[in-house]
Parts: structure tokens; sequence; C-alpha cells
């Protein structure tokens, strides 16, 4: 895939078949870091971490409603797992939190602005008045699809992190 190829984008339910698919993508193409916490030191791909992305993603298959209140999705562009991006319940229950993580060869293709596009038309239908989400200030092109997204950005005061949000059906 391309940066001048449209992929096809599609959120789907996390499986155990769709669930093997996506810990292949993440174990030879994403930094342990970048898609789960620090469950063991350093940033290898661990069976402690393995275990954990197996567990996190069949922990949220009953949905926002469920226990954890929380559910993801796996990413397919063009019918290939390429990450995972979900949707959480906040303290606040308008709001909802959402998260996202890719491979790295899919970076910078829009796959992640079409699978945030995707989980914001989700928010929507279930009522959500707004979505929010956190990155660093060195994570530019995440930056760029919250942008793009129609986020709200503020910078934390130490000046790492930045807290996002968009409120739907302001005008």
């Amino acid at each position: 895939m391309s940066a001048a190829d449209n992929p096809v984008v599609t959120l789907v339910g996390v499986d155990e078949l769709t669930l093997d698919r996506l810990v292949n993508a993440a174990i030879t193409d994403a930094a342990a870091n970048e898609v789960t916490p620090p469950v063991t030191t350093g940033d290898e791909w661990s069976p402690a971490r393995i275990a954990w992305l197996k567990d996190f993603h069949r922990n949220r298959r009953n949905g926002l409603s469920g226990p954890v209140g929380e559910t993801t999705w796996a990413i397919l562009a063009s019918n290939q797992v390429v990450g995972s991006v979900r949707l959480k319940r906040t303290a606040v229950p308008e709001i909802l939190e959402t998260g996202i993580w890719l491979t790295r060869r899919t970076r910078g293709q829009g796959v992640g602005r079409l699978a945030m596009a995707g989980v914001l038309q989700t928010a929507a239908t279930l009522s959500a008045q707004a979505v929010r989400a956190e990155t660093t200030t060195g994570n530019r092109a995440a930056l760029r699809v919250l942008r793009s997204l129609g986020f709200d950005l503020v910078a934390s005061k130490d000046g790492t992190g930045v807290a996002a949000l968009l409120m739907f059906g302001t005008n």
C-alpha cells in the first residue's frame, strides 16, 4: 500500500481470529510501547506483553455497556489488519475517550484519519456529546489527524502532553 493508494478502511470487532491477526501485526510492525503500557521493562515484545494485549481486547468484547466500559476494533486497510482503535466511557457520561495505534508501514497514508473518523461516527450514533483523546507533543502525525478532524488541542502544563476534545453538535 502506498501513499498514492486510497485504502479501504474498515473497523471490525476483535474475535479470536481477528485477535490473532492483530497480535501478529503488532509484534511484527509496531513497538511494544506503542501498543501496550510498560507491562515489562524495555520496548520488546514479551510473552507478558502479548498476554496483556490479548486480554485487553478479550475483556472489551462486551462493549461500552460491559464491565470495562470500553470497546475495541481492529483496523483493516485493504483487508489487512493494521492496528486498533477504541472507545471508552469516562466519568462524564456524555464524553467518550478514544485511542489508536497503527503499524509502522501504514502510518502517513490516511488510514488513521479514516479509522478515527469511523470511531467518531460511532460515538455520535451513541449520542456522545464529545470525544476526547490524549497524545504527546512529539506525535506530530496524531496531532495532524486530530486537528484535521476538528479536535481542540490543549498542551499540558509540563509541555509534553496534549489533550484533545471534539464537541459534537456545536456551531
